[in-house]
């Protein structure tokens, strides 16, 4: 049997769309997207697995042997992978399709992963979709009330307090300010990889107009642009849980993730209905104050990343 391997990684970033942009890549008949969405695969040897914290754990739980076994007939959202054969098990399904990828957003943080990638694949395309990143930290936090991961109300002591913690790094803790911190993450794979290989988008035209930015991905991808796919589903919305601290304890205790794991699927629309208040005057916003500390400590990387990317983002600096 050939062995397929991938020629694209989508890299980042965290709350910048990815999982409705998998949903909607997958519809193109010439893409071939992995099927656990985020594989960790080339950034496992910066990732300390043994720093993991309980809830992550339980999201990257997973029967790979008997995943594998069954087909790989659903999409899974996360994993670590950690062997080349599982790896590229993950291709195995792959028939005619142009463009072969997956996307891990650890890829974006760590120095030796763009180093990883180009020895395995030096003609890769490299992709990143990018959010303003005080936008991208608050959606973070309102992800990880809704997600139970955490109970803290205010947004700042939790986003301070976790860059203060001596354990820290991918699965560790949860990254809110230096996930934001685009420009040396993104130098790191411009200083190896030639410019036509990259293609940085952002979160903002893709929110505005999907059709287009998705439309503009398969430009670069080169593939059949003229394609009509539905970029009309909302995937991941945000939310915040009705019942704050039975949601705690039942994703602390893993009680989620099994029930993801074992019961039905068609059971997760209703239950995520019961469970969770997605109307817009549910979800908490960003106070003007918890705006300008953002603005204040990412100007300098927004500035920088302006020119690395030739793109205007005084957007991202305006209160």
């Amino acid at each position: 049997m050939e062995q397929h391997h991938p020629n694209f990684f989508l890299i980042g970033t965290v709350k910048g769309g990815t999982t409705s942009l998998f949903h909607y890549l997958s519809q193109h008949s010439e893409i071939y997207l992995s099927p656990i969405k985020e594989v960790n695969y080339f950034s496992r040897k910066d990732i300390d697995e043994t720093k993991f914290s309980k809830d992550y754990r339980h999201d990257i739980h997973i029967d790979l042997k008997k995943y594998f076994e069954e087909g790989m007939s659903y999409p899974v959202h996360i994993a670590h992978i950690t062997n080349e054969e599982d790896y590229l098990h993950l291709f195995s399904k792959v028939r005619n399709e142009k463009a072969i990828g997956e996307m891990s957003l650890s890829y974006m943080l760590y120095e030796n992963t763009p180093k990883e990638i180009y020895k395995a694949y030096p003609q890769a395309k490299i992709l990143a979709i990018l959010r303003n990143p005080a936008e991208r930290a608050f959606s973070q936090y309102v992800m990880n009330l809704k997600q139970g991961k955490i109970l803290e109300n205010d947004f700042l002591k939790e986003i301070v307090e976790d860059d203060k913690r001596q354990v820290k790094g991918w699965g560790a803790n949860h990254q809110y300010l230096m996930i934001g911190k685009y420009y040396e993450q993104l130098k790191r794979y411009y200083d190896i990889f030639p410019k036509d290989q990259i293609k940085v988008f952002l979160f903002d035209d893709f929110k505005t107009n999907p059709n287009a930015v998705v439309k503009e991905m398969f430009d670069f991808l080169a593939v059949d642009s003229n394609l009509e796919i539905d970029t009309s589903k909302k995937v991941n919305e945000g939310g915040v849980p009705k019942l704050k601290k039975i949601n705690y304890f039942l994703n602390q205790t893993g009680i989620i993730s099994w029930a993801k794991n074992n019961l039905p699927r068609s059971w997760r629309t209703p239950f995520k209905k019961w469970m969770y208040k997605t109307d817009e005057k549910a979800v908490p916003a960003m106070s003007l104050d918890e705006r300008k500390f953002l603005i204040t400590y990412y100007k300098e990387d927004i500035l920088l990343l302006e020119k690395l990317i030739n793109r205007d983002l005084k957007a991202w600096l305006t209160i």
